[in-house]
């Protein structure tokens, strides 16, 4: 180990990042999600503007394939993941800015510029955030990191819960008392604290070293390239169900929050208590299944959170303005997100190449996130022009969309079958990291079970 380097326990890693997750999650929820959407629908109602608003973070985002080339001029991911951040955060700013200064132009310039920051502000978060989970893989010994992803996911997942409430329910009571320009004055403060929170979860991180990744020989960040042959065949179908199901979540991003706030008209409030009992579910069931997946039951931890969280749609379908409250149904099936959370990170590190593994991340996470957004401009184009018929109900423009988001979900766990479980790699103690992993053997184990 080198000389001035502290030596870290796998605990301490988890403490130090649960703390980062904690403050990160505190001031993205303060800038994204239901806030952000409630924000923009005041201003904007078209639906297909409201899905581009909506897909393009993960447009931007699944740019994280980028991110191994990108390595090759920062030479750490710490440091790409802190740069990438700053930028992002710097850049949300832009967005209640704009809205201010420009309040009589609305529809002509603010909205135009609100996208283009939003897409910087997630192009240089997805990088972020690929360095980030790439670092973490080499800071945590592979036995450990069910335990330890779930552990940091409970973190958010808490934090979550607490703060988007507390300060929705605090903006509604003060904006209710006070007129003028308050309410846009308020986003503004919102969003600086947000970009505040998010960039103090650098601090917990500074102490942790800094890990080389170990690039494959055969492959340079200089011209590597994505090829579908050079994947394990597992890891394919682990991409097809990925890819799959976010096509047919994508598809109903816009007409579930349109059907809930102009249809069965939930309130933000409404929404946010909704939302913090799917977290909380989220909570018990992540932490089952970082358990489950340190035992090597990642696929089965993913299967079965994928069939639980495709029963959410019948709700949806079934839920009228006199019977809006059957919607809970499927805020208690998203809770098993917390599963599939999880199991597909886990799946997707063990899978991948060790260190070298910001490709397998960005395909996994982010390229998902892109399939998503397009479908969500495909959902929002489809609303906008089936709303606009005479001659179809809105009812049944809703119940279509719906139900073929339905049999794309329930079907998503089927594309996993294939999926090899592999087992878990453990190697020799790295001191080159800094980090005291435990007891470990020297040979890496990949035998499928």
């Amino acid at each position: 180990m080198p000389d001035g380097t502290r030596k870290f326990s796998t605990e301490t890693v988890t403490r130090l990042v649960m703390w980062s997750q904690a403050l990160f999650t505190a001031g993205n929820s303060l800038t994204t999600g239901g806030f952000l959407n409630y924000f923009i629908y005041e201003f904007e109602q078209s639906a297909l503007y409201l899905a581009a608003i909506q897909v393009a973070p993960e447009c931007a985002e699944s740019l994280g394939v980028f991110t191994r080339r990108i390595l090759n001029w920062f030479r750490g991911r710490k440091r790409l993941w802190i740069c990438g951040l700053v930028v992002a955060r710097l850049t949300a700013l832009v967005i209640p800015a704009v809205f201010l200064f420009l309040p009589d132009r609305f529809n002509t310039l603010s909205l135009p510029i609100t996208l283009c920051a939003i897409i910087v502000w997630y192009l240089a978060q997805g990088i972020a955030y690929c360095s980030y989970i790439s670092w973490l893989s080499d800071l945590v010994p592979e036995q450990n990191w069910g335990t330890f992803f779930s552990r940091r996911r409970i973190a958010g997942l808490i934090v979550s819960m607490i703060v988007p409430i507390s300060f929705g329910l605090l903006r509604s009571r003060l904006i209710s008392k006070w007129s003028g320009d308050w309410e846009l004055w308020s986003y503004l403060i919102i969003f600086g604290m947000g970009a505040a929170l998010a960039l103090s979860s650098i601090l917990p991180m500074l102490s942790l070293p800094e890990s080389h990744t170990k690039l494959e020989p055969k492959v340079t960040p200089r011209n590597s390239r994505t090829r579908w042959k050079d994947l394990s065949l597992s890891f394919r179908w682990l991409l097809c169900s990925r890819w799959w199901l976010a096509f047919f979540q994508g598809l109903t991003q816009v007409a579930l929050f349109k059907f809930s706030v102009g249809v069965l008209h939930v309130s933000l409030e409404t929404y946010y208590v909704l939302t913090a009992v799917t977290l909380l579910l989220q909570i018990i069931s992540a932490r089952w299944a970082g358990t489950m997946c340190d035992r090597d039951h990642d696929r089965k931890v993913t299967i079965f959170g994928l069939l639980i969280v495709s029963c959410a749609m019948p709700f949806w379908i079934a839920a009228t303005p006199e019977f809006w409250w059957l919607i809970v149904g499927s805020n208690l099936a998203w809770g098993a997100f917390g599963m599939v959370n999880v199991g597909l990170q886990n799946l997707t590190l063990k899978l991948a190449p060790v260190s070298d593994n910001t490709l397998h991340i960005s395909l996994s996470r982010q390229w998902s996130g892109l399939i998503a957004g397009l479908a969500g401009l495909l959902g929002g184009y489809y609303l906008d022009w089936g709303l606009s018929q005479s001659d179809i109900s809105p009812g049944w423009v809703y119940l279509t969309i719906f139900g073929v988001s339905w049999l794309g979900r329930v079907s998503a766990p089927l594309l996993m079958l294939p999926v090899v479980q592999p087992r878990t790699r453990v190697s020799v103690n790295d001191d080159s990291l800094g980090v005291d992993d435990g007891d470990r053997i020297s040979e890496p184990d990949r035998t499928p079970v």
